[in-house]
């Protein structure tokens, strides 16, 4: 059995662009103890193109069909965490189709949830609502939204990363 102090927060993400894989990095040394952190990075077994046109075409469909690609072996037990951050870029609106197959193959309810999205438009409204429909009835306590924040790199999202870290951890008590 393991108790609530020897818990951890596993943090959860795909990334193709470099934004979210930015934005876990400033949740990590927000966090600060890395011992306290399990990060899983999802890969889909067929990789998406990560240029050009057909970026946006083949992952655009994707993530409007509601594909579940599979995904490379990944280790992820959630009775080892008391809290799940979740990071997907925005594609088509909707999360991208690793988060989905993650969300759905995974019982993490009851957890602490933050979810960090990414994208180039800032409208991630549709996209929250949709996890929230995928988490069932676990309440989503924290939200980040950052607007291509490896090329942007600045003060404010640097702020809003550690308010969201700040609102998970004193969600965990």
């Amino acid at each position: 059995m393991i108790r609530n102090k020897d818990r951890k927060i596993a943090v959860v993400y795909f990334s193709l662009g470099g934004n979210t894989e930015y934005v876990v990095q400033r949740i990590l040394e927000a966090i600060g103890d890395e011992t306290a952190v399990d990060v899983v990075r999802l890969e889909p077994i067929r990789p998406y193109a990560d240029a050009g046109l057909m970026k946006y075409i083949k992952g655009g469909a994707a993530a409007s069909l509601g594909s579940r690609p599979q995904l490379k072996p990944y280790s992820f037990d959630p009775k080892k965490y008391d809290a799940v951050i979740v990071g997907s870029p925005i594609w088509a609106g909707t999360i991208a189709p690793p988060i989905r197959t993650f969300l759905l193959a995974n019982k993490i309810k009851g957890k602490k949830i933050g979810v960090a999205l990414c994208s180039s438009s800032g409208r991630s409204d549709k996209c929250f609502s949709r996890i929230e429909k995928y988490l069932k009835k676990t309440e989503i306590i924290s939200k980040l939204s950052l607007v291509d924040p490896a090329k942007n790199k600045n003060g404010g999202d640097l702020y809003e990363i550690r308010r969201f870290v700040c609102e998970i951890m004193e969600a965990r008590g």
